[in-house]
């Protein structure tokens, strides 16, 4: 088997709590020629002395930063700038691995192009990767090209956890660095991109991703007029990037259907963001109507219209 450099790319912001549980999944990869790039963001808890202590005890595995609180998007610039492997591997200071994951997919990836990359199943959990919580996902399964799958999360409003990837370097150099403007979806935005330049991504149906149920103080800011905003331009970038590889109908199709999520997440705060993403779907010329969210509510907007269906559902929630 190809026996490449990973990188483990781990940005730290006072994840104390759940810290070693992640170093040690990352360390214990049954995949052994693995490196650790922990970029430690300002942290003021005792995350700095874990990881300092961890880089002592793993001198030859771990490459520790320690800067500045700028946010996740410059620490995880950083690690890419400081990594040296050729495939690099995300992972969030509070998820976990399992141990085969890497090596599962760096069989996959066998023989194939750079421009290859391997997913596997992320699953949810709180406090204990014995207690998880799957998810009837369509994006568990392969895909012939990184835009299939991008159309997938939005076709259908599913998500990959972007430490279920193994990715090229390559690929991450031509996508670019994390947008450090953007203070929410700089994940997704940036995974955008490197799916724009997949040529296939496979699935691995052993190796999983265990991801950490956000707390309740990271769900409120989350919804904030800054991070509604801050969501906004993060999806007119993915209408940018994706019409200059694809401009088709079905990709104006899952386009508009990011905004209606978009208006269905504000609603019915923020009128002017709720305006601009409807004028921004209104100029996609989409002619045939579109329905998002679960059944029940699709139905309601096909009797009443969308943000008649928004009402009541406000109303009632």
């Amino acid at each position: 088997m190809n026996n490449s450099l990973i990188s483990i790319i781990i940005p730290v912001y006072n994840k104390a709590s759940f810290l070693e549980e992640t170093l040690d999944s990352a360390l214990e990869q049954t995949y052994s020629n693995i490196e650790l790039v922990l970029v430690n963001d300002g942290s003021t808890d005792d995350s700095l002395a874990i990881l300092e202590a961890y880089q002592s005890k793993f001198p030859e595995k771990i490459v520790l930063i320690n800067q500045v609180n700028g946010g996740v998007s410059k620490a995880t610039n950083t690690g890419i700038q400081a990594s040296t492997g050729e495939y690099i591997q995300f992972l969030d200071a509070d998820d976990i691995m399992s141990l085969n994951k890497i090596e599962n997919q760096m069989r996959l990836l066998q023989n194939k192009t750079p421009e290859v990359m391997a997913s596997c199943e992320w699953l949810n959990f709180q406090s204990s990767v014995s207690y998880t919580k799957s998810l009837p996902y369509g994006v568990f399964r392969n895909f012939e090209s990184g835009i299939d799958l991008q159309l997938r999360f939005w076709e259908f409003q599913e998500m990959m956890a972007i430490s279920s990837y193994l990715t090229h370097r390559k690929l991450i150099e031509n996508a670019g660095y994390w947008d450090e403007t953007l203070t929410i979806n700089q994940d997704g935005e940036f995974f955008m991109r490197v799916l724009l330049q997949a040529d296939a991504v496979l699935y691995e149906p052993q190796g999983k991703v265990y991801y950490r149920q956000p707390g309740l103080n990271n769900v409120s800011q989350q919804k904030s007029e800054q991070a509604f905003s801050s969501l906004l331009n993060s999806y007119q970038s993915y209408e940018r990037n994706l019409l200059i590889v694809e401009d088709s109908s079905r990709v104006r199709k899952a386009l508009k259907k990011v905004y209606q999520k978009f208006i269905y997440d504000c609603f019915p705060n923020y009128p002017h963001l709720i305006k601009a993403a409807e004028r921004l779907s209104e100029d996609l010329a989409v002619p045939e109507k579109t329905y998002i969210g679960g059944p029940k509510f699709q139905q309601l907007s096909r009797l009443l219209g969308f943000k008649n269906a928004l009402r009541i559902k406000r109303f009632f929630s």
